[in-house]
Order: C-alpha cells, then structure tokens, then sequence
C-alpha cells in the first residue's frame, strides 16, 4: 500500500538497532551529509542537511543488516525469520529497485558486497528445524533486472557453529571468508564452472596461544596481503596466514592457520573493518583504532564518549581536510574519509578524521547527528498542550523530547531504580513516573525536579492516568490494587496526598482512566483480566477514609478484557447522548460498549482482527478532521485506527505492522495529529494521521451487503443467510397459511434469535438483550424510535458483530465441566448435579425447557434420564451438543 493511501504515514524514527553491527552506512558524498541507518524493521535514510528522514518500508522482521554499494546509489538490506526479504534500494529516492523473497528459507544474518559491486555474498539463517545453514553468492546486476533470480553459487554450511558473519577477499573477489563464535571457514567458488562453493576450516587452539581465546566477533582480510584477521570478545585479533612450507599434510601451502594472537582492545571488538589499506576497529571500551597492514596503529579516537561501538560507516567524499598542512609531505601522514559512527546506547555521531590531531579533548568528540533515544523504553507518553513527549527507560533515565525539532530537551536519571510507568497531567504542568517497588515520582515538567515522591504499595506500579482537573491521580499496581493520590489544600498552597487504595480484582488490571460524565462529574474506572469493571467513588474518598468502590459491572467471565477506554460522542443517538459510554476489548475480538451510569452492555462490536487482541485503546479527536476516532494496538506488531462511530465494517478500521516484535507502548499528541509507538527492539516511530484517508477507505468501501462479505469469508454461509431471510419472511406469514405470499424483504425483529441459531450461532438470554440494544443503536441513528422489521443488512451487521469470531472447541466443553465442578482426575460430573446446576445458575433452566431442550439435541424422548449416572466433557460434545469427537 503506497504512503498516500494509508491512514497512518510513517513521519520520524527515534533510535537505531542497537543489536545490528554495522547498523549504519554513510551516504555523505561531499555534495550531501546523509546516512542509512536500521530501525527494527525499518531502513531510515536521514539527510542532515534538510532535517528530512525517507523510510524504506516492506520488511517483516526485524531487518539483521544493511550494506551500500561502493558508487553510493544502491542500498541493500535483509532481515531474518519467517516471510524474509532481501531488497535492493534507490539510495536518493529511498524506492526499491528489486526484492527478492525468501533468499535464504529463514531469512540472512549477514552480508558482504564485493568491492566492484558485482557480487553479493549472504549467510542464511539456521534452520530451527534441520540445523541447516547456507552461503550464497549473487550477480547484483541480475538482481536488478531478474524477478526470480536465484543464486549463483549456493552450499550448505557444516554444522556445529552458526556462522554469524560474511567477508570479501579485496584481493580475490572469488574467496570469502564467515566466522561463527568458534570456526572460521574460508570459501572459493569457480563460478560459472560450478555452482557450490569449496571451503576449509582451520582449527584453533588455546594451547596453541597458551590462553584463553575468546569468541569471535568478525573478519577481514588485510589489505594486499593473503592474511586474515578474526575479532574476539576478548578484545584480540587472530592472525590468519598462508602455511607455506610448514603445510600438514592433507592440506595446501596456501591454506591459512592461526598464526599468532594480539591484543588491540580491553574489551570485546563490535567491529572490524577496513577502508583503503587500513584496518579499523570499534570496541566495547568505545574506543575506535585504525591499524596499517603491519598492525602498526597509526590513529586513534578514544574521546568519542558515546559508549560501546556498533558500526563505523566511511563517507564516499575524501577527507574534509588534512589533518595536519605541516605534515602534507610527510610519507606516514594519516589520511582517511570522514566517518560516522553509533553505539549500542543509539547514538550517532559524526567524526571529521582531522580531529585526531586536535589537541583539545572537546574538539575530538565528533558532531551530534541524531540525538540518542534510549534503548529500552518502557512507556511513552505526549504533552497535552504542545509538541513534546516524554520516554521513560526502564533503567531509570527519563527524556523530554521536541517533536519539531527532534532534539531531546531535558533528561534525568533515577539511580538504582527500574521504571515501569508514566504519565502527563492533563495540563502539562507535571509528569508521573512509577516504578518496580512501588516508588512513585511526581515531577515538574520544565525542570523534572520532584514535586511529590511516595511509596504506598511494595508492589511494581503497572498503571498511571490523571485526572483533567490536575487534582487527582490513579495508579494501579501488580497485584492488582487501585490506589489514588490527590492535591489538596495545606498552608499557603497545596501538597500531594495519599488518600488509599482498594482491591476490586483479583487479575491484572489491564484497564484505568479517568474522565468526565457530561455532567461535568469527575469519574474513575478500572477493568481487570477477571471480567470485572470497577467504579470509584471520588467524592468520599478521602486520605482518612480511603478510597471507596461506587459500584462495579461482572461482565461474562469467558471475555478476558484486554484495554478499555472512554466511547466518543454519540451524538446522534438522542436518547444516549447524556449517559456515560465506556468500550472494553477482549480476546474473542469483540468491543463492547457499556452504560456506566446503568451499568449494563450495550452492545457489541467486531473489533480489529489484524493481529491479536487490541491491548491498548486511544480515543482522540484529530485537528484536521470534525470526526472521533480510536487508536488502538495489539500485543505484537499491530498499531491502527477505527472511525467513530464504529459498525464492525471492516472499511472503518485500518492496521499496520509498526514493529516487528512486541509493542511496548503507544501515544497521541495532543492534537491529534501523530500517533506514538515504541517497541522492544529499542526504536520509537511518530506516525501521520491521516483520517480522511480512513473516511475515504470507507466511502469507496461496498455498500450493502457487500461489505460485510470480508467478514463473513463464506459465500456458502452468505447463502444460507439468504435463504434464511426468506423461510423467516415465509414462517412470519405463516407456513400454513394460504393467502398470497408477501416477501418485503425483512423479517419481524423478535424472529433475530431463531435466524442466528439456525445459521450456527447460538446467544444466550443476555445476548439476544444486547443485540436488541443494538438494534435501538441503529434505530437512533436512523432517526428512528425502534426498528420493528430488519432487513438483510442490518441481519449481516449483527450476526457479524455478535457471533464468536473463534468457536467453541472441545477443550472449551472441558473447561466449562471443571469450571461446574468436575472431577479434576477424570473430568467427570455426577448427572444430578449437572441438571441440578443447569436449573440454578447462569440462565437457568426449569425442568421442562431442560427436558425440552436435551430431547430435541439428542432426538430422544425423556433424554434426561437417558443420560448416565456421570457425564465427561467429551461425550457430553458429542453426544449431546453434536461436535465431531477427535
């Protein structure tokens, strides 16, 4: 889907993959400053110059490595896992060239371009299955015009080590080199003579070196020279050279040994590289070291200050100037491109190689290209009133970001403690930030200098929402307390307070916030994983009181909520316009809307059904558009949108994979234009909001039945509705009845029920209630008091909302038995307590509709005595209920 037909347009990426060497390239080529850089599953071509960012967006996962041709025009990156890619792309136009699925069957963890840019060399993921791992080898200019090219040259790698990283021999463009942890192979292909590669791997031993070896990092092969150097964890350099005369036997003169072991580091080496003829190293210890083919150092920078080193990309433009004009003839003078280099801590610098000469530490520290997004955020949260946000990492270091300008504005590190939440008062005056433990902070925003700092529970805080007056704030926690704070008057001014907390769940309470009735009352709700919505009474609540439970709503156990939020307006629906409306998502991917004020459902929507279940409703309303809509995201990968009011019409609602693992949390700016979204892998995206693109969507979307046809996915079932309308139309007239036919078109709304379950859904009592609730929804927003008759669009939208989107299994039967109280051992229960539970609980049953109802399922008479003194699960499904047994 182009960028322009999307609802959410991706506008500004936060951080870089902090796990990929060599996340960066450098496409600065004296006429432009700009570099490529990877963002989770996203490549990033940031030009410094303009303050612009071009995305390169269609992978999956997360992509593992990213390389640039040597002229600068073509990008190329890979990712690994299911559903890979390897995509060639326009480096000015950001546009992909070509793409090719699946290179290798789980994805590539490294790559090498061969300095002509004439061949490409891939390592494939291993096979979680087999074990199994490939090298390849690719004709770059048949990837740019073939639509199925394949490998050159493709072979298996041994197992025992995963080979984790691919280099080029400058000298030989027909050897590479991989290294694992442990085992170095160096491969030759004849290609075209033959298809697979030939290889050797020399053993290295610690006893040849009298010492520890530690793990490798990666190679290269020195410059004019047949040797090869491998990188350790330890911070050392494997010397690979040709045997010569001392060759073993079974082996070449040529083949390469480990033939000595130096030291260059303190640390681990991240990465290993070479530019020209010298040899370039980044280290854990941040440190980067540039080496001439003898290993003799000849430059270094070690005041960079930005922490362990992840990649080094070299400018394609010559140096800025000589680092010295009084050494210009000197023989051994230093010359080398500019550079840019990132940590691990997600900051990117870039470096002019004349400051090694500089004599003033301040001047050797490189230039700022993007300011450093912390690694691990847990929550994000937008100021209420202008364009900043606020991160929070989860080791304890708080940012305020500039939305504009992209710079981070103000940071503060909270020593020793591990963040969990985070929060904006509704006038932007202060932050809350909670903690494992129980800490809480409240800060004033300009300086994030503490107002307020408590701890009231020994429990990690897992929630914050404040209230819009400012006066209040509510925070649950992880075992499942709903505590408050509030500001109260004292001496000249006023001072935060703990008024108490209360336990109305005993499971995670995945759901609280604050808002206004429209009476302009100030109410608070939560939602636990138990199916139990609570409300709070603010009004006597009080720190000598504590705080006090309203009411609360037990909505059917079998939902698991996952999110809640507040409904927008309704305003067409007349006679619901002054009542209290809050929607709840659950795992069966339903949204239902609930009557705060009589605490009963409302009525039910299909919710998205992109990914998993929504976790995280957002309701706002956009500037640049009159209408309402929700933000939502699910667990892994999803973030979207849903026009207000929502219908289940799947033209309303729109997702995008923002992330390629988990979504830690999400915002929206406050006027409603960017929507927020960070993941695990250490990245936060700022999303365009495009609601008309939505409004467009749903416009051009099918109209009448048609639209419904996605959801229910079976033109048998949409047929066999049809049919259903008319023996209901037929049935309504009565099936006797000898009089002329008359087929309207729609059928009377008492016989809804009866049309569901013939089409294999089955409500209950309740259910049949809120589908009537519904119905009035749909009445209200006709203009109408009730709809007495309904026709096929209006059966389609209801049967479509309201049916289980997954059905009911076996595993569920048993479930439903041990829930009632049967044996855990056998899953067994005694037949008089089950009759006798059947006509006592939930929606009870009397005698005759028990009878009544077993006789027609089993097509026996007095079926009730018939059944066994004990009944299982299993036979209780398929003998009775009719499901299919295993």
């Amino acid at each position: 889907m182009s960028e322009a037909s999307q609802a959410l347009a991706l506008n500004w990426m936060y951080g870089t993959a902090i796990d990929v060497r060599g996340n960066v390239v450098n496409l600065s080529d004296g006429f432009s400053e700009r570099v490529a850089f990877v963002a989770a599953h996203t490549a990033v071509i940031y030009d410094k110059r303009l303050q612009k960012q071009t995305f390169m967006q269609g992978h999956c996962n997360s992509i593992s490595c990213i390389l640039v041709t040597d002229d600068r025009g073509t990008i190329i990156t890979a990712d690994a896992g299911k559903e890979s890619l390897l995509v060639l792309w326009n480096s000015k136009t950001g546009l992909p060239i070509q793409s090719i699925n699946t290179p290798h069957k789980y994805g590539t963890i490294a790559m090498d371009i061969s300095p002509d840019d004439e061949w490409l060399a891939t390592v494939g993921a291993v096979d979680p299955e087999t074990g199994e791992q490939e090298i390849a080898l690719w004709s770059i200019p048949d990837t740019r015009v073939d639509s199925h090219v394949r490998p050159c040259v493709i072979t298996s790698i041994p197992a025992g080590d995963m080979q984790l990283a691919v280099k080029f021999n400058m000298n030989d463009f027909k050897e590479i080199m991989t290294n694992g942890k442990r085992r170095v192979y160096f491969w030759s292909h004849q290609y075209p003579n033959s298809h697979r590669f030939k290889y050797y791997s020399p053993p290295l031993r610690s006893k040849d070196f009298k010492q520890v070896i530690g793990n490798f990092t990666m190679s290269v092969f020195i410059p004019g020279s047949p040797q090869a150097l491998t990188a350790t964890t330890d911070g050392d350099l494997v010397l690979w050279d040709e045997q010569g005369i001392t060759a073993q036997m079974g082996t070449r003169a040529t083949d390469r040994r480990a033939s000595k072991l130096m030291r260059i580091h303190h640390s681990a080496i991240n990465v290993l590289m070479t530019i020209g003829d010298y040899i370039v190293s980044g280290g854990e210890d941040g440190y980067i070291r540039f080496f001439d083919p003898l290993l003799r150092i000849v430059a270094w920078f070690e005041d960079l200050g930005i922490g362990p080193i992840s990649g080094i990309a070299f400018s394609a433009a010559p140096p800025s100037k000589l680092s010295n004009t009084e050494l210009a003839d000197t023989i051994n003078r230093f010359i080398a491109p500019d550079f840019v280099v990132t940590s691990t801590e997600s900051r990117m610098i870039a470096v002019q190689t004349a400051c090694f000469e500089e004599f003033e530490v301040t001047k050797r520290k490189g230039n700022v290209v993007l300011d450093a997004m912390l690694t691990s955020i847990v929550d994000v949260t937008t100021h209420p009133t202008r364009a900043e946000f606020a991160v929070l990492c989860s080791t304890g270091v708080l940012q305020r970001w500039d939305m504009v300008t992209h710079t981070c504005v103000a940071t503060r590190t909270f020593s020793k403690m591990v963040s969990t939440k985070l929060s904006y008062s509704r006038d932007g005056t202060f932050l809350v930030t909670g903690f494992q433990g129980g800490f809480v902070h409240f800060l004033d925003t300009e300086s994030l200098a503490d107002v307020h700092s408590g701890r009231n529970t020994a429990a990690d805080i897992t929630k914050i929402t404040c209230s819009t007056s400012g006066d209040q704030v509510a925070m649950a926690d992880s075992v499942h307390h709903v505590l408050l704070y509030t500001h109260l008057p004292h001496k000249h001014g006023k001072r935060w307070e703990y008024v108490g907390r209360a336990q109305m769940h005993h499971q995670e309470v995945v759901g609280l916030l604050f808002g206004e009735s429209p009476s302009g009352q100030t109410r608070l709700f939560s939602l636990g994983a138990d199916s139990r919505m609570a409300e709070y009474d603010l009004e006597n609540s009080q720190p000598a009181t504590g705080l006090k439970l309203l009411d609360h709503i037990d909505t059917p156990t079998s939902i698991l909520p996952t999110a809640l939020s507040f409904a927008p307006p309704l305003q067409y629906y007349r006679h619901h316009s002054a009542e209290t409306l809050l929607l709840t998502c659950d795992a069966q991917f339903k949204m239902r809307m609930y009557n705060a004020d009589t605490r009963a459902a409302v009525t039910t929507f299909l919710g998205p059904t992109f990914g998993g279940p929504v976790t995280n409703l957002i309701m706002f309303k956009s500037a640049s558009s009159d209408g309402a809509y929700l933000a939502y995201c699910t667990k892994e990968r999803v973030v979207g949108l849903i026009a207000w009011p929502m219908d289940g019409d799947p033209a309303k609602t729109m997702g995008l994979i923002a992330h390629p693992g988990a979504i830690q949390s999400m915002a929206v700016s406050y006027d409603g234009r960017k929507l927020l979204t960070t993941g695990t892998d250490g990245t936060l995206a700022v999303w365009d909001v495009l609601p008309g693109v939505l409004g467009k969507m749903a416009e051009e979307a099918a109209s009448g039945t048609g639209r419904w046809e996605k959801v229910i996915s079976s033109p048998e079932l949409m047929e066999e509705l049809r049919e259903y309308l008319l023996y209901t139309q037929i049935k309504a007239q009565g099936e006797d009845s000898m009089a002329a036919r008359s087929i309207p078109g729609t059928i009377p709304a008492a016989m809804l029920p009866d049309m569901m379950r013939a089409a294999g859904y089955y409500p209950s009592e309740a259910d049949i209630a809120v589908m009537n609730t519904h119905l009035g929804f749909i009445a209200a927003s006709r203009d109408l008091d009730s709809i007495e008759n309904v026709g096929f669009e209006d059966v389609l939208c209801l049967y479509a909302n309201h049916r289980p989107l997954v059905e009911a299994t076996h595993e569920d039967i048993v479930q439903a038995f041990l829930a009632l109280g049967a044996n855990p051992n056998n899953g067994k229960l005694p037949r008089d307590q089950l009759i006798t539970l059947l006509q006592q609980i939930g929606e009870s049953m009397s005698m005759e509709e028990l009878s009544s109802t077993l006789d027609s399922l089993t097509g026996m008479r007095k079926a009730v005595k018939a059944l066994p003194h004990t009944v299982d699960a299993p036979s209780f499904a398929s003998d009775i209920l009719g499901f299919e047994r295993d």
